[in-house]
């Protein structure tokens, strides 16, 4: 127990001393008076400090549940341990010192102390790093931080243990570090403050606060070191010790008034960016489309000597956002903003009007030369491949173009006939078109069928003919070619050439393709049932052959009309081969694993390429009928024909000649060791009925 008979000395306070003593004899009363006088007025001034920092401690609790800034809650907890850092010292000096105390109890007043003093600087210097890098700290290291800090106030402690005054070890080792360290800390938080790049007034203020009072300890720690136990030393903690009031009070009402201006800054940024995003696309930084109406209204109305407005669109984009994914989808659209504001062109506007499609307006570009050069510059942009860790992909895309004053004197109707020019390029499959007058008849009534086409879809007027695929070697029909033919309920049945070019111009292949997919293997289960085992050849158009799909579409089909996959063939053209040959491969050799044969149709009329016939894993050539029909009198077309039979031979693959329409080309044909042949000598196209009868008959 600590012996009281002689002047017994406690320093401690925060971050100064007080010096008590007590004097036991009766002649010195007097002083004794004005001692315990002075205690109860430093007593009071703790409290007040500690109470002070308890309610900015709740204060900035509170702000921080409303707006979850972090560095809210680290300098709510913060001050929170210097307000209990006060009151343990209050507790320890009016009561542990003088009382006769167990020693478990003053080791944990003391531990509690020098921790919370640590622990104080710690969490201001989180809270300030976290408000000046934007970003919360991780707990972990923080964590690591006040691990650290206890066990040297553990150490600060246990290792004194034994000596029961204050010597001048005990003191640097349990004050002066603790200074020093808090000084420097805080020291560190107002240079971190300073050093910020949006400073306010008031984070200036704040950081000098910081600055100031973290000098004050570090002074006061060299003056103890210097003046030691002194009475002026003690009369300087005194000032001291109403100085760190001062901060503490300037530090409270400063850091609420920064969060206050922090919230009025960022209100203020979130109305800008809200401003902004009603302005310009959210994923491409370009004007909306209503943004785009206002700026081409202020160039119109600026009488400028021409415009050109050029409505872009990606080609197939939907299908690249299936292979790719959509994220990597958006970084291509993020890419051609780019590209288009980084363009020798320098467009006026750029903007992003939906999905893929973009709108740039360009000025002083007057002669039909400057029209081309800047429509060709716009499509190699966008041909430009894009890098991705798969590899390279290459897009294209359809223009539109409307001129300003010639087409429109208005933002909104040059924008309508650049795009009635657009659709028009992609119905005709135009790399672009140039808007002309008549061009919105010609959407109507596009319009107009689009809705008959979808109901003949829906009602099922589109039907199959059947052309029977005649094998020379066996001399029997081995396979039939399904061919469309519309029912249309008011004009009759109606060829592929009065309809086919017109769903490709409205995008209604695929769903044709599915459709015409549907029936042409029902037709194999239903026949399958009736003992015919005749294979259905069935085209394929390049869009719907390259979707991911495709492949699990036809197991569903093949599985629900329960059709072995030997008797269904696909036909594509060379050149729906050629678009992408490694994806074409990949596809075909899928099909091939499920047991589907595929077939080049219409061979020779498109690259003819020798090195894809050796890689394409094709089962069966189809020789274009254009060679067929001049066949007997031009020696040329005998030569390419009879080429392509040995060619074909040499490659493993099955041959048939398509348009076989007399006796004479049959006779070149056999001669030529050609495997089969389809054509009006076989039979024309035939409906179910009738093929099934000649499947009797023969």
């Amino acid at each position: 127990m600590i012996q009281r008979n002689h002047y017994q000395f406690c320093f401690e306070e925060c971050n100064c001393q007080i010096l008590v003593i007590v004097f036991l004899n009766r002649e010195l009363v007097q002083g004794f008076t004005l001692s315990f006088e002075l205690t109860l007025a430093r007593v009071a001034l703790l409290m007040i400090q500690a109470g002070l920092a308890f309610m900015i401690s709740l204060v900035l609790w509170h702000f921080y549940r409303i707006y979850h800034r972090h560095y809210l809650k680290s300098w709510a907890i913060a001050f929170n341990c210097f307000a209990v850092f006060t009151l343990i010292f209050v507790f320890y000096s009016s009561f542990v010192v003088y009382q006769n105390v167990s020693i478990l109890l003053m080791i944990i007043t003391e531990v509690s102390y020098i921790l919370l003093g640590y622990a104080f600087a710690i969490w201001i210097l989180v809270g300030v790093r976290e408000a000046t890098v934007g970003q919360r700290i991780a707990p972990r290291l923080v964590n690591q931080l006040l691990l650290l800090v206890l066990v040297i106030s553990l150490a600060s402690v246990l290792f004194f243990l034994p000596e029961q005054n204050m010597t001048i070890w005990k003191y640097a080792v349990q004050v002066n570090l603790r200074q020093l360290f808090i000084g420097t800390t805080l020291l560190v938080s107002g240079f971190w403050l300073f050093a910020m790049t949006n400073r306010l007034f008031i984070t200036r203020s704040v950081a000098t606060v910081f600055v100031l009072w973290g000098l004050q300890l570090l002074v006061l720690a060299t003056l103890s070191s210097w003046l030691g136990q002194t009475e002026f030393f003690t009369k300087v903690t005194v000032v001291m010790k109403h100085l760190e009031l001062l901060w503490v009070a300037l530090l409270g009402m400063g850091l609420i008034i920064w969060l206050q201006e922090d919230e009025r800054i960022a209100n203020k940024e979130l109305t800008a960016k809200t401003q902004y995003l009603d302005t310009h696309d959210q994923l491409t930084g370009a004007l909306n489309r209503d943004a785009l109406l206002t700026e081409l209204n202020t160039l119109c109305g600026n009488n400028p000597a021409s415009l050109l407005t050029v409505m872009i669109g990606l080609d197939r984009f939907k299908t690249v956002n299936e292979s790719v994914g959509i994220k990597q989808g958006d970084r291509i659209l993020r890419e051609v903003t780019r590209r288009f504001e980084t363009s020798v062109l320098k467009p006026s506007l750029i903007a992003r009007s939906g999905g893929d499609i973009f709108v740039l307006v360009l000025a002083d570009i007057d002669t039909d030369k400057q029209r081309q050069f800047c429509l060709q510059h716009l499509e190699h942009l966008i041909e430009k491949p894009f890098n991705f860790d798969s590899g390279l992909l290459k897009l294209t895309a359809t223009l539109g173009v409307a001129r300003y004053p010639d087409h429109a004197t208005s933002a909104e109707t040059l924008l309508q006939k650049a795009n009635i020019a657009f659709h028009q390029a992609k119905r005709e499959q135009q790399r672009w078109l140039q808007y002309q007058p008549g061009m919105e008849e010609e959407s109507a009534k596009l319009l107009m069928l689009e809705k008959e086409l979808l109901e003949a879809m829906r009602s099922k007027q589109f039907v199959l003919f059947f052309q029977p695929q005649f094998n020379l070697r066996e001399q029997k029909i081995d396979g039939v070619e399904a061919l469309v033919r519309w029912q249309h309920p008011d004009r009759g049945l109606l060829m592929p050439g009065q309809f086919l070019p017109q769903m490709q111009q409205l995008g209604l292949m695929r769903e044709l393709d599915l459709l015409l997919l549907d029936t042409a293997i029902a037709t194999l289960g239903r026949w399958r049932k009736m003992g015919v085992q005749q294979s259905i050849a069935v085209n394929m158009t390049p869009i719907h052959f390259e979707q991911p799909g495709l492949k699990t579409k036809l197991q569903e089909l093949l599985q629900k009309y329960e059709v072995p996959t030997s008797l269904l063939e696909l036909e594509i053209t060379e050149n729906t081969a050629m678009g992408d040959m490694e994806l074409g491969r990949n596809v075909i050799t899928e099909l091939q694993q499920m047991g589907i044969r595929v077939s080049i149709d219409d061979f020779g009329t498109g690259y003819s390429s020798l090195a894809y016939l050796r890689r394409m894993p094709i089962d069966k050539i189809k020789i274009d009928r254009s060679f067929i029909t001049d066949m007997a009198g031009s020696d040329s077309d005998m030569m390419i024909v009879k080429t392509m039979i040995t060619l074909a031979h040499g490659l493993g693959k099955r041959i048939l000649a398509e348009g076989v329409e007399d006796e004479n080309q049959l006779g070149l044909l056999k001669r030529m060791s050609c495997d089969a042949v389809q054509g009006y000598l076989i039979a024309k196209p035939l409906a179910e009925n009738d093929f099934l009868e000649l499947l009797r008959q023969q």
